[in-house]
């Protein structure tokens, strides 16, 4: 063997004929992670296994040895209970004999979605970005929130981490996923004795963890995700600091970081207590304290340029000067809004002007109707996709009205089941994941399959937006109806232009998303302008990545909305996510979209009777 002769896979070994190691990446306490390639599905892996050297250490003690394994077991059913897009996802687990130079070894492996490039720790300063505003906000928008929301899902799930920490968050392009859940534990599952429980990153441990390691909970997690968003404002803890202590910000100047401060106070109290009760508690306190702060950015300085405080008379006859100002520039202001984020160039009306030859709507194979969406201009911001130059030209096409049904798709299922597999909850074509079966919600079992068939288990159900549908099945379900999955393009188009009322727009809100609680029948959400329903929710729909398709099918999906993984911080607007077809989340569905076909009807204005 060669300079990787102390890991335990050589590269080039081949597990189980269907995983090639191709790269060692790093080791950790008892295991290793490398990099492969799955030869029948052509993607590269993340292969975790425990290393040679660490059962060698403990070849005496059956006892821990025993424990580990149970614990790398834990790992993997722990990890298979999630599926949210900041949280990496395992794709399988096995067993293999592989053979080294004068032993045998019989190893567990798990094998997850391969991030390539950095963690977490690579978007925060040295330094910390005090005092630092803007940065700070903009740091908290685009990684911190959307870390909170994956802990949620994990909490959601009866699951804690106990384990977090920068390093433990990967970055896929510049969307955070929690992984390495080696000693999270599930409130479901059976908990382990002996050493191993002492385990986890001083650092970041909350004090009832090191005292005793069963008591961690959700504050547990609480706990080292405000000693994170204190590294990243004040700078990387000292690894000489004292652990298992509150911590908070000197002196704080700003009413951001005031407000910040209090919440990272809470967050790391010694008391479990005295914390956040839940994530969502935690993300609360910073969604507002961010809101405050770009609220208190446009109003008036109380001091001149030379740091003398104006008088009363003086600040009113500048108020006034300053609303005739606002005035004359308020046209200019307007226009550039528009031009350099949602809106479409042209003056938009109630009163719009559907083109020629167009049916106004149309009944789809599966029954949906599907609405006439005028093609127009869509201006976007650049973190939206930064290869397109803005304006984007949107074309006339056919949107569903609702999204996807659980009866709808399980009518699809069945007329194709003699294609189709059913392994381990998940639904087949081709060795492709069309659908993960079971409960995606707690209580909530929309699709089952018996004696053959796919049913929706509950009737009051079938009218609810079908969910955990990978990329793949929903591709499928829009091609067997003779439709296609809408681009990211049309599907902000129909969200930002729809959203409108009585003849005005209505503007990006704080908040995007109206939250919902699933199951909810598609018919009950309230149609937008052009007459389509359940686009600003928190329900996420897949789409294709249009300007950079690949021929694999690697990266021409992606979804929108659902999660608050990224707003554009200027506009308000969901941004796209970028996901792999084959996977799929509590709280996506998708919707279908069709080309436009010109038929011989006359001119009519949107709103006016269909005969």
């Amino acid at each position: 063997m060669n300079h990787q002769s102390a890991h335990t896979l050589p590269i080039g070994t081949i597990l189980n004929d269907k995983w090639v190691i191709l790269e060692f990446i790093a080791k950790g306490g008892m295991g290793e992670i490398y990099r492969a390639h799955q030869l029948n599905l052509k993607r590269d892996v993340a292969i975790k296994t425990v290393s040679k050297q660490w059962l060698e250490d403990i070849e005496d003690d059956p006892e821990e040895k025993e424990n580990a394994l149970k614990r790398f077991r834990q790992e993997v059913l722990t990890m298979a209970q999630i599926r949210h897009p900041n949280v990496i996802q395992i794709y399988d687990f096995d067993s293999s004999k592989v053979e080294i130079p004068h032993k045998h070894y019989d190893i567990n492996y798990i094998a997850l979605e391969y991030i390539p490039g950095s963690t977490l720790r690579d978007t925060m300063r040295e330094e910390g970005f005090y005092p630092n505003e803007k940065e700070t906000a903009k740091w908290i928008r685009r990684y911190f929130l959307p870390v909170l929301s994956g802990v949620g899902a994990i909490h959601k799930a009866g699951i804690f981490h106990r384990d977090l920490k920068p390093e433990n968050v990967l970055l896929d392009d510049d969307t955070p996923k929690i992984a390495d859940f080696g000693l999270a534990r599930s409130c479901k599952m059976e908990s382990m004795t002996c050493s191993l429980e002492i385990k986890g990153t001083p650092a970041y441990m909350a004090p009832e963890q090191f005292m005793d390691f069963k008591r961690a909970d959700q504050r547990t997690d609480i706990y080292a995700l405000g000693k994170i968003l204190y590294e990243a404002i004040a700078g990387k803890i000292p690894e000489n600091a004292v652990p298992f202590t509150q911590v908070g910000l000197n002196e704080p100047k700003g009413e951001l970081f005031k407000e910040i401060d209090t919440i990272i106070r809470k967050a790391t109290d010694k008391d479990p207590e005295n914390r956040f009760q839940s994530i969502k508690e935690m993300k609360k306190a910073l969604e507002e304290a961010l809101f405050h702060w770009e609220q208190s950015k446009g109003e008036f300085a109380k001091k001149d340029s030379h740091g003398i405080y104006l008088s009363r008379p003086l600040i009113a006859v500048a108020a006034i000067l300053a609303i005739a100002l606002l005035f004359g520039l308020g046209l200019w202001g307007f226009h550039y809004v528009q031009e350099h984020y949602l809106s479409a160039k042209p003056h938009r009306v109630r009163t719009l002007v559907l083109p020629d030859n167009y049916p106004s709507k149309l009944e789809a194979v599966d029954g949906t109707q599907l609405r006439l969406i005028p093609g127009g201009t869509l201006w976007v911001p650049k973190e939206f996709d930064r290869n397109v130059d803005s304006p984007v030209t949107i074309g006339t096409f056919y949107m569903d009205e609702t999204p996807v049904t659980n009866q709808q798709y399980v009518d699809f299922l069945n007329q194709i089941r003699s294609t189709l597999t059913v392994e381990e909850g998940a639904v087949k074509k081709n060795g492709q994941i069309y659908l993960y079966l079971g409960e995606p919600l707690q209580g909530y079992e929309p699709i089952v399959y018996k004696s053959g068939r796919f049913k929706v288990k509950l009737p009051a159900h079938s009218a609810c937006p079908v969910i955990r549908v990978t990329g793949y099945g929903a591709d499928a379900y829009a091609t067997f109806y003779g439709k296609r999955l809408p681009t990211k393009f049309e599907w902000l188009y129909v969200a930002s232009e729809g959203n409108m009322k009585n003849g005005k727009e209505i503007g990006m809100p704080t908040s995007f998303f109206k939250p919902i609680k699933l199951p909810y029948p598609v018919m009950l959400f309230k149609p937008n302008f052009f007459g389509i329903r359940a686009m600003n929710i928190n329900l996420g729909s897949w789409v294709i990545d249009a300007i950079r398709p690949d021929s694999n099918g690697k990266n021409d999906f992606a979804i929108m909305a659902g999660f608050e993984t990224g707003l554009s911080e200027m506009s308000r607007i969901p941004l796209p996510v970028k996901r792999n077809p084959w996977e799929a989340f509590e709280e996506v569905g998708f919707r279908c979209a069709k080309d436009a076909t010109i038929v011989p009807i006359p001119k009519r204005r949107m709103g006016d009777k269909v005969r």
